[in-house]
């Protein structure tokens, strides 16, 4: 199959034009943390973009297939890109290719369009691994979020005997009672400050139902700067994990109907705590659309989302900050950035200041701010390699001697839950709004 033949097909066109803006300069291969593993260039942008035309084409080889799913889309390659190449929309095409060609996985196929498309079965699905999280052995290395310690343990070590998903990971444990089921659809302003926005809370899946006391503390934080805030709980999963894998239909089916609910709020800004769902919500959905005014319509909504931290600073008085530490007296914090966060919103100001702000010299900088590794579905099929890109984590982790981690992105929190356990580094993890406080 001829690239001429592929390039009457948009999205093909789009990836074939994208690609070939590629200049072989190599500086993707040395910032690529796949790479740093597997020393194939195949795994590289250089190396899809060399060979774009015949993977489009797609032969159908177990190895092609496998190349295109090694990547664990940070963006580290088009951050580093000197032509800004977007080598993760180039992988997610090639994905769609693989899926149109062989369908999605029976797993994923069960996962995305029958699970993540319903929320009530999610739910359902989700309350059923927490009854049985009991027979499961709790993890005393690591603890997550701000709260103390409770009878439950909030860290499950998963059997080797799972060794198809588990691998012996630690995992946070399942929530019993979710996010929609304790906070209300509207939250009037708690601070005192008077009311500075009205905003919508996009919470996404994880926080829904695993870290309802993250969705919580955002939304504390948030009325406590002087915020009313809208939980829609029509809202449903962002999509960004079917997009990834190449389900784009599904992704699409998704993100329309957040659209509907959304676009019926009259908020000043629609603010997520979780860095995938923003991405998703600020770059993946515009893509999304069947026709040109849907596209508006999504850019639109688009031009609405701002991460938490943004928010929270915008809400802060320069001259006399606000927030303040809502961790022990003395408490030392790092600060990991998420790939979705830095390198695909660009907010990495906004964190950092309030945090350097907030804790001064009890906040101990990473040296290296590198990808967790965890990648989504990458962390399933390809946990070796997950593994050994968290190892550099692990040890940049320990030369801090935080006692606490903080990010703002669930699949990163479920990754240094991981890794911290495999290499015995003690401490907690939580998210940047469970840390602060505007209150005195």
């Amino acid at each position: 199959m001829s690239s001429e033949y592929l390039s009457e097909d948009p999205s093909m066109r789009a990836c074939l034009e994208e690609s070939s803006k590629c200049i072989g300069c190599g500086t993707c291969l040395t910032n690529c943390p796949v790479y740093a593993q597997d020393h194939r260039e195949e795994v590289t942008a250089r190396g899809r973009n060399r060979h774009i035309g015949d993977l489009l084409a797609l032969p159908g080889s177990e190895k092609a297939a496998g190349d295109i799913g090694k990547c664990l889309l940070c963006g580290r390659c088009t951050m580093v890109c000197p032509r800004g190449i977007r080598n993760d929309l180039i992988v997610a095409t090639l994905r769609q290719r693989l899926v149109a060609r062989n369908g999605l996985p029976f797993a994923k196929n069960i996962a995305f369009r029958k699970i993540m498309q319903d929320r009530a079965m999610m739910g359902r699905s989700v309350r059923m691994a927490a009854r049985l999280q009991k027979f499961l052995p709790g993890e005393a290395c690591v603890v997550v979020g701000n709260a103390e310690c409770a009878a439950v343990p909030t860290v499950r070590r998963l059997p080797l005997f799972f060794s198809a998903l588990a691998k012996g990971r630690r995992l946070p444990a399942v929530a019993n009672v979710f996010l929609s089921e304790t906070l209300p659809e509207f939250i009037p302003t708690a601070g005192h400050f008077g009311v500075c926005r009205r905003v919508v809370y996009f919470s996404g899946c994880a926080t829904e139902f695993v870290l309802p006391r993250t969705g919580e503390a955002i939304v504390r934080v948030l009325t406590e700067a002087g915020m009313d805030v809208l939980f829609p709980h029509a809202q449903g999963c962002c999509g960004l994990a079917a997009f990834a894998n190449g389900d784009a239909e599904t992704a699409s089916a998704m993100a329309r109907r957040n659209l509907e609910v959304l676009e019926k709020l009259e908020a000043d800004d629609i603010v997520t705590g979780c860095a995938t769902c923003g991405s998703a919500l600020r770059d993946i959905w515009p893509r999304l659309g069947r026709d040109p005014e849907e596209r508006a319509r999504f850019t639109a909504l688009a031009a609405k989302v701002r991460d938490a931290s943004e928010v929270i600073l915008s809400a802060a008085d320069p001259g006399a900050f606000p927030c303040r530490s809502r961790l022990p007296r003395g408490t030392t914090i790092t600060w990991h950035e998420p790939c979705h966060l830095g390198r695909h919103q660009k907010v990495s100001r906004e964190p950092l200041t309030i945090l350097r702000r907030t804790f001064g010299e009890d906040f101990h900088e990473l040296k290296e701010t590198g990808c967790c590794g965890f990648g989504g579905s990458f962390n399933l099929y390809h946990y070796s390699t997950s593994k050994a890109i968290s190892a550099l984590k692990a040890q940049n982790l320990r030369e801090t001697a935080a006692e606490c981690v903080v990010t703002s992105c669930p699949g990163c929190l479920i990754q240094l839950v991981d890794l911290m356990a495999r290499h015995h580094i003690p401490g907690r993890v939580l998210h940047l709004a469970e840390a602060i406080t505007f209150r005195g």
